[in-house]
């Protein structure tokens, strides 16, 4: 984690006056930002007091440790006084504290309880954060995550694990002394909100919110603290527009009904049509913006999240889950708030419109709840209801995304004629040099900076790309944030910085093995060439993607369960969401390591990965093998694989790759389809019965028959095809044909084993199946194209 220390000048940043399009940046009031910090940083004396096991409340251990860098008593008494046996007469009733004490009671799921881990015997404080997979499904889990910090470059430090590794004082200190030295980079306001956050995913991830014996120790102070300044700046929202001053009478001393009060606005958004238009572009300079798509349709997303943020004042803190063009953001329950998201959706409607014409859309839908129904211990139903109530209303949006207005508008534009562009077909704003439209050329050239630079900028530079109402996305690099050069809102990828106004780090799965995005060198096989210089291998790609099955059914109800639903609370579903995001969006890169494979797009559940064919499949095999650790087997998915030529335009290998993928969830759960909607199978039998076993057998037989060339192999898969389970002749060629090259055989035991294997698997039709695919798959290896 890097610190952006500033010298920043602070004009430089405030770029949204620069255009008529863009609205002049919201100055957030103070008391919201004290509340912020107070509440984001309500519980990092928990962290500081497991250092030592000091015997002293977390409370003021937090406030001491934090005063000489942010020495602002609101912020401070937030810290103090965020626990009833710690209640000052003296506070004014007003004081922030009594936001952030409500705050943390709904963050937990439950009213405060009366004593705290200091001073309580039932407290470990060496508990190491458990997996939020151990309550999830039907059967309990007991997996722990190793004490640390987040770390994007060793995947295997952070999976879970059954056994147990005590986070030691030694731990502690090491993450809180990483959080000291970020912490002396951020000054209390509006500009280092999101590096605050930033710090605290980066140290205090898996560091657990709760030691308590009597408790599971699966969500993280992170996590916790995050949920805990969500629900804080709502609820300000909610007390200012019921002109409510004293928060002590509402908050403190009248707690029990204000659990009852609908405070609380859940928003949903999904884009549609952001699969489309990153897939279809024919052949010519296809392959130059292929990612470059992805990244763009991710950042319309992004962006329209942080100007939603930004017109209702509230951070990322607030945003519950994002990925793939979907998510949900907390918010207090208002009507200016409901104005503002109706407002925003229409005008950043207009600019897709504009831009796209009826291609992508955005819809929205929202729910109003008391925190009563996110209550620890309550029942599932209440809590399914809110993002039931979101969906339906998406559903509604979805089916009518243009009012009259807008198809006016739409047709007005008219048919255009003249040339398309060569790469998406679009027909307006043509070059005719290059027969391009403006935003493929921008595309292109962009996406020689994806996998290399980490740092983008958007602001009012028509020379980037659209990604709102006057908003430009460009590239831009760490020196020249550093010199104060930038003007705009910086995102940073794959990276956690702290710094003046770092604005948002993005998530993205960008591994490569190639340089220029030239994915027919996947074909070519340059690595597989011995001395004779000829590759080996089928000249062909493979496309994978994949999907988690019933991921929607496992959020709403994947911790019903344990505990008679017990355990459904918004800490775990943030956490659970949090966790799956990381998996296709962090750690995917390091997971695809090694291999001749490119990742064109990865969301918060699914990817489409592009590669040599026989590396595909091995990414299959570990991908399979790390998800299953990943969610200690309680989640899923399906994949479809297609294979090839180089030469077929990209929009038709992801059309067919999604069939495929479309007709293995059709055969079930955990299913893939292998190149052929009649090659699918259970993704485990694939890989432990095809992929480990039959194929590796075959490799293995051939190896020590030499003498036995291709054309054996082609012989036998013919057999194997015109196997008749009503006509046995089919098997008695077979046992001939193996039986009549016996005695030539280099190792005669090791082909009686074989021609005996052969003949068993034979009467059985999934697994004759499965040889017939492992065969196929070995001389798809030893062709020489």
């Amino acid at each position: 984690m890097e610190n952006f220390l500033g010298s920043v000048p602070r004009q430089v940043w405030d770029w949204e006056q620069s255009s008529l399009r863009i609205k002049k940046r919201r100055i957030m009031e103070k008391r919201k930002i004290d509340l912020y910090y107070g509440s984001l940083f309500h519980d990092i004396g928990k962290a500081i007091q497991r250092t030592t096991g000091l015997k002293k409340k977390h409370q003021l251990v937090g406030a001491e440790f934090l005063k000489p860098y942010m020495n602002e008593k609101p912020i401070l008494n937030c810290l103090k006084y965020h626990h009833v046996n710690l209640r000052n007469d003296s506070l004014a009733d007003d004081d922030l504290s009594y936001i952030t004490y409500i705050a943390d009671n709904i963050a937990s799921g439950t009213d405060r309880r009366p004593n705290d881990e200091d001073v309580n015997y039932k407290w470990d404080a060496k508990t190491p954060l458990q997996d939020v997979f151990n309550r999830f499904g039907k059967h309990a889990g007991k997996r722990y995550l190793k004490p640390g910090e987040l770390r994007l470059d060793d995947v295997h430090s952070i999976m879970p694990t059954d056994e147990r590794h005590d986070y030691t004082h030694a731990d502690y200190s090491r993450g809180v002394e990483r959080f000291r030295e970020g912490l002396m980079a951020i000054k209390p306001t509006e500009d280092y909100m999101q590096s605050a956050l930033n710090l605290m995913e980066a140290t205090m991830s898996f560091m657990p919110s709760s030691t308590n014996m009597e408790e599971v120790a699966d969500i993280s102070l992170y996590d916790h603290m995050k949920l805990t300044a969500a629900f804080a700046m709502a609820i300000q929202q909610y007390l200012d527009f019921v002109d409510e001053h004293n928060y002590k009478r509402r908050l403190y001393t009248g707690a029990q009904k204000f659990y009852q009060e609908t405070a609380f606005l859940m928003m949903g958004f999904k884009f549609t049509g952001l699969e489309k238009f990153i897939y279809t572009i024919v052949s010519q300079g296809a392959h130059k913006q292929l990612r470059s798509r992805a990244f763009y349709a991710n950042m319309l997303s992004e962006w329209f999240i942080d100007t939603l943020l930004s017109d209702t004042e509230l951070t990322r803190a607030n945003v519950l889950f994002e990925s793939a063009g979907q998510g949900y953001i907390l918010l207090g329950n208002t009507p200016k708030n409901r104005r503002l998201i109706a407002s925003h959706c229409e005008e950043f409607n207009e600019f897709l419109q504009e831009q796209f014409g009826a291609e992508i859309h955005v819809s929205v839908g929202t729910s109003q709840f008391m925190s009563l129904q996110v209550e620890k211990g309550n029942t599932f139903d209440s809590y399914s209801r809110i993002f039931k109530d979101i969906d339906r209303e998406i559903n509604r949006s979805e089916l009518r995304q243009f009012d009259a207005r807008q198809i006016m508008k739409l047709n007005q534009q008219g048919k255009h004629t003249g040339r398309e562009c060569v790469v998406c077909h679009a027909v307006a704003s043509l070059n005719p040099e290059t027969n391009k439209c403006k935003l493929c050329e921008k595309l292109e050239s962009f996406s020689k900076n994806i996998q290399q630079d980490d740092f983008f900028v958007v602001n009012a530079d028509e020379e980037g790309l659209p990604v709102g109402p006057g908003a430009f996305l460009s590239v831009t690099d760490k020196e020249t944030i550093q010199k104060g050069a930038v003007s705009g809102r910086i995102y940073s990828k794959n990276q956690l910085n702290t710094g003046f106004k770092q604005q948002t780090y993005l998530w993205v799965g960008d591994y490569s093995d190639l340089t220029n995005n030239e994915f027919s060198k996947y074909a070519d096989r340059d690595w597989t060439k011995g001395d004779n210089q000829s590759a080996v291998g089928i000249k062909r790609l493979a496309a994978l993607r994949i999907d988690v099955d019933d991921l929607y059914a496992g959020f709403l109800a994947g911790f019903a369960n344990q505990g008679e639903g017990m355990y459904t609370t918004i800490s775990r579903y943030a956490s659970l969401s949090r966790r799956l995001a990381s998996f296709f969006n962090v750690h995917l890169n390091a997971f695809a390591e090694g291999c001749h494979a490119t990742v064109i797009y990865s969301g918060g559940d699914d990817a489409f990965i592009i590669g040599a064919w026989d590396d595909i499949l091995k990414l299959l095999a570990r991908l399979r093998g790390y998800f299953a650790d990943w969610t200690d087997q309680k989640m899923t998915f399906s994949a479809g694989i297609y294979m090839y030529q180089a030469t077929m335009p990209i929009n038709i290998v992801a059309r067919r790759t999604n069939q495929l993928l479309q007709e293995a969830k059709l055969a079930g759960k955990h299913r893939v389809a292998l190149f052929d909607s009649s090659m699918i199978f259970d993704v485990d039998e694939f890989i432990n019965d095809v992929y480990y076993d039959k194929l590796v057998k075959i490799r293995q037989f051939f190896n020590k028959e030499s003498n036995r060339g291709k054309s054996f192999a082609y012989k036998l898969l013919s057999l194997l095809r015109s196997r008749n389970e009503e006509d046995r002749i089919s098997f008695a060629r077979l046992a001939y044909f193996l039986s009549r090259l016996e005695d030539d055989a280099e190792d005669t035991e090791a082909f009686q084993q074989f021609k005996e294997s052969m003949l068993g698997w034979y009467d059985n039709a999934l697994e004759i199946k499965k040889v017939e695919t492992a065969l196929s798959l070995y001389i798809y290896e030893i062709r020489e194209d």
